[in-house]
């Protein structure tokens, strides 16, 4: 079950500033389908077996609300908890106060509250750390893989997989379809993705990739305005716009970039046969892999973005 309410005690952002109480962040509680759980649950068990037996742990769900994913757990395996329970069985308790059990292998999965910008949910990421595996459906912000990604500030675990749900993942206490944008991810204690995913974070201090092309944010864009350089004095060797619904383009000139944002790509290389490689392997890209989704069905690019899909084809270009 996953609940969005207002917020009793001080949060902090990701950038660490104390959140202001907001009292329109009350809204009604929705359900994810039991189909859409039991994708997920099939789906973290499929991820753990690659490292360890899902027969030897222990699954909780931390915020149980209708049971959804505890009526998928062995039934002798099994805890539920939730601050207000909805039937017998459950644990009555806030998770963030729960004691998580000790000397026992532990798989946390579910749909905890989001809160105002993910917060709540990072908190309970961070109160399950302790478990071995932690696998719960998470608000976009857990995508970003910005300077200042939500995710950066998950401890003591590692994210082994990520994946957006499917469309109307949730039901609203009427019943009815509710499309909310989300991922579902699981983490783990002792385990890391062989995967070698760019980090923004270990790379904040430096510009990465610089033997091949600096990258600039550029807008006009009411309250938004940057990159004014790559806009009126300088000349990138190509723009991309950033906001784009089904496809984005890559045009030659900032005139081009739709909705006046976008990011510029200067070359730094004077090897035009590379240079030429990499404009077209840009274009090939399919950027809706890559571009983080908001909520209105919108996608995003940002730097971070350019530089994974740039990170994932590095092969093709030293074959050059």
């Amino acid at each position: 079950m996953q609940t969005l309410f207002k917020e009793i005690t001080p949060k902090r952002y990701v950038n660490g500033n104390e959140m202001k109480e907001n009292s329109s962040n009350v809204l009604d509680q929705y359900f994810t389908k039991p189909s859409v759980a039991l994708k997920c649950f099939q789906k973290a068990c499929e991820v753990i077996k690659k490292y360890e037996n899902p027969d030897d742990f222990i699954f909780l769900e931390p915020s149980a609300g209708d049971g959804v994913f505890y009526d998928l757990f062995p039934k002798n395996r099994r805890i539920g908890i939730d601050i207000e329970p909805k039937r017998d069985g459950f644990i009555q308790c806030d998770f963030l106060n729960y004691k998580l059990p000790a000397h026992q292998k532990v798989i946390c999965l579910g749909n905890p509250p989001f809160g105002h910008r993910g917060v709540m949910a990072l908190e309970f990421i961070n109160h399950a750390r302790n478990c071995d595996f932690v696998c719960f459906i998470l608000p976009m912000f857990f995508e970003s893989q910005g300077k200042g990604s939500i995710k950066y500030r998950v401890k003591g675990l590692n994210l082994l997989y990520s994946e957006r749900l499917e469309k109307n993942a949730f039901i609203d206490f009427k019943n009815k379809e509710v499309d909310v944008h989300c991922v579902f991810q699981i983490w783990s204690k002792k385990y890391q993705n062989k995967k070698n995913e760019f980090s923004w974070y270990k790379n904040r201090h430096k510009e990465p990739f610089g033997e091949y092309i600096k990258v600039f944010t550029v807008s006009l864009a009411k309250n938004r305005e940057c990159g004014k350089e790559w806009i009126f004095n300088q000349k990138a060797s190509f723009y991309i716009s950033s906001t784009f619904y089904k496809s984005t383009q890559i045009v030659e000139n900032f005139e081009e970039v739709k909705y006046q944002s976008g990011i510029a790509v200067v070359f730094t290389s004077a090897d035009k046969v590379l240079n030429a490689k990499l404009k077209k392997l840009f274009k090939e890209i399919d950027w809706t892999k890559y571009a983080s989704l908001a909520t209105n069905s919108c996608y995003h690019l940002g730097k971070s973005h350019i530089f994974q899909a740039l990170h994932d084809h590095l092969d093709s270009l030293k074959g050059n």
